[in-house]
């Protein structure tokens, strides 16, 4: 198959020449080799389908995200690296200077990177971090223009990997300054009986703050597991949960989600723990801990031990996205929780999914074997509810039901 793109190497001849008329040539690079990843997991041929959808956007995008006049090329054969040399300014006369480079580099970063990223799906779920960076390469006749295109692209690479570890750095400052300054909200969804919307109680979902960068839970709690943060946050979002619940009725249940390990905080242990409870005026019975499947699999001994010691005290736990996909299902019946909660994933259309249904009952005679009530996750639709209702789930959440109302800052 024919190259779209041709390699700098077989450019050079045309790079010799600006180079030689103009004295220097910007570069920038948009390094999406994370891409890669793809042809050991899925073959060459998925390597290729990817690469051949980032060439018809690199060709959509020509005259609007990057100019007609700048050169295209790839660093290698089959590569994944996009070199653009940038062509001259309007004004002939004007050179390309380091704050064009950036603010142009910046528009990249904004505008062709996040599609690249994003044609990785469905092999990559999840749009890889694609870099973008700049060099510039400078005229002298004593150098081959190969050598002198080789440092300008190292000198991109390196500037591509400095403004990810700047972006990773800060990302971790702001992380720090959220957990120390205990910027985190926390909303609360409510759990109702389905059918006349009758309040089970509320499952505590944390943020931060508006102005962190990091508002969603999704980038908090990503942010906090590539930092090496998450027991700290995770502690902050359980203490804040419980602080911030004065509002909610007493009769009301209160969901809380943990990690394993935080179980044995010995915080959240003896006379602290009543301490910090009666702080909060929450009774050990409205407490619900709440933890995912998988995390209940994979520390099976540890959460056993640690629920003999919460349910003495009056607390219930529920296991969180179960059907999830991680055949945990007679461990958790094994623990016997006082709550299954179906994950999301079936959730959704399981008004015409015949698996997601069967997936349901599975869990509702789970549910029904060891006396735990069953909720639903992530209602999005009438249909949805009607459709788990008529099987047999009671109580459930989502934003079809009742959107999460946030506490104070």
């Amino acid at each position: 198959m024919t190259e779209p793109i041709q390699t700098f190497h077989e450019r050079l001849p045309e790079l010799a020449t600006q180079l030689a008329t103009r004295s220097s040539i910007g570069l920038l690079i948009i390094d999406a080799s994370s891409l890669a990843t793809i042809e050991s997991a899925y073959g060459s041929d998925a390597y290729e389908e990817v690469r051949q959808r980032v060439f018809k956007l690199l060709a959509e995008q020509r005259g609007k995200d990057y100019r007609t006049e700048d050169l295209l090329a790839l660093d290698e054969p089959r590569g994944l690296r996009f070199m653009f040399f940038l062509g001259p300014k309007r004004r002939k006369s004007l050179l390309l200077t380091s704050a064009d480079l950036r603010a142009i580099r910046l528009r990249l970063e904004r505008s062709l990177a996040p599609g690249i990223g994003r044609a990785a799906f469905p092999y990559l779920k999840a749009a890889p971090r694609i870099d973008v960076g700049q060099g510039l390469a400078l005229h002298n006749p004593l150098v081959h223009t190969q050598r002198i295109i080789a440092r300008a692209l190292g000198d991109a690479l390196d500037s591509a990997s400095l403004a990810r570890s700047a972006e990773h750095l800060q990302v971790r400052e702001r992380l720090q300054d959220i957990i120390v300054r205990e910027r985190v909200v926390t909303a609360y969804q409510p759990i109702l009986l389905i059918k006349n919307r009758t309040i089970l109680g509320y499952e505590a979902l944390s943020r931060g703050a508006r102005g962190t960068g990091l508002e969603t839970a999704d980038d908090l709690f990503g942010a906090a597991t590539e930092h090496g943060l998450l027991v700290e946050l995770d502690r902050l979002c359980r203490m804040r949960a419980l602080l911030s619940s004065a509002r909610i009725p007493s009769s009301a249940r209160i969901f809380v989600n943990t990690l394993p390990g935080t179980i044995r905080d010995p915080q959240f242990r003896g006379k602290p723990l009543i301490d910090f409870l009666s702080k909060a005026q929450v009774s050990p019975d409205r407490i619900v801990i709440e933890i995912t499947e998988k995390l209940v699999i994979e520390n099976y001994s540890l959460f056993r031990e640690a629920m003999a010691y919460f349910t003495d005290l009056g607390m219930s736990f529920a296991v969180d996205d179960v059907g999830a996909g991680y055949s945990g299902l007679e461990s958790i019946a094994r623990l016997k929780p006082h709550f299954l909660k179906i994950d999301i994933n079936l959730v959704r259309e399981v008004h015409e999914s015949v698996v997601n249904r069967e997936m349901v009952k599975a869990i509702l005679s789970l549910g029904h074997g060891i006396g735990a009530t069953v909720i639903a996750e992530g209602i999005h639709s009438a249909e949805e509810s009607n459709a788990l209702l008529a099987m047999g789930v009671d109580y459930g959440q989502g934003f079809y039901l009742a959107r999460p109302e946030l506490g104070p800052e």
